[in-house]
């Protein structure tokens, strides 16, 4: 007997079929299809589409937000802003791009997309005042960061690590306000409170 599939087997397999096909593909009969499951599995689990929608969009914030931050908060706070970077610039962005594609078309993913960028700004924003970069400054650094990211993913291009570093260090600089490469960071001025805290 084949294993019944759970609601997060429903929700795993939507992300990846995101991921790959785009957000036609987020409908029950053709997810059926692909896992060789009747529709009844479906409805099993969820009472609607837009039920089922709601819980793809929420996993998606968990893992590609959340767990994100709550990670980062374990190592210590000189070492998050490189640990962000290299993660950010070290993986496909793929299902970024067609959860943004999917927002263009779907009203509760642009809302959830829309607040994510928000925490994530934040977030990136506390990040930098609490090096102690002024908070106007680390306001605008850190939209500048993000917009970095979401460029290297529409990019798709895939950085070798020699040329991951550079970009690291460069993005570093510049959101911290240090010397070129090769130069000495300026000591951080204390921990500050950005205006926006992340969750906020």
């Amino acid at each position: 007997m084949a294993k019944r599939l759970t609601a997060q087997d429903w929700i795993d397999f939507a992300l990846k079929s995101l991921a790959r096909d785009g957000f036609e593909a987020l409908k029950a009969d053709v997810l059926a299809r692909k896992l060789d499951v009747s529709r009844g599995s479906f409805y099993w689990h969820f009472t609607e589409l837009a039920d089922f929608h709601a819980q793809v969009i929420a996993h998606w914030r968990q893992t590609a937000t959340d767990a994100i931050i709550t990670d980062l908060e374990g190592i210590p706070r000189a070492t998050r802003l490189d640990a962000l970077l290299q993660r950010a610039f070290s993986h496909s962005g793929a299902l970024e791009l067609r959860m943004r594609a999917w927002a263009d078309h779907n009203a509760q993913a642009e809302e959830a997309l829309r607040d994510i960028d928000r925490r994530r700004c934040a977030y990136i924003e506390r990040m930098l005042a609490d090096e102690g970069v002024a908070l106007a400054d680390a306001a605008t650094r850190a939209q500048v960061l993000y917009w970095a990211y979401l460029g290297a993913a529409l990019s798709r291009t895939k950085l070798q690590r020699a040329a991951l570093k550079r970009m690291v260090d460069e993005l570093k600089r510049i959101g911290l306000g240090g010397p070129a490469a090769g130069g000495a960071r300026p000591r951080p001025r204390g921990r500050r409170t950005a205006r926006t805290k992340a969750g906020d």
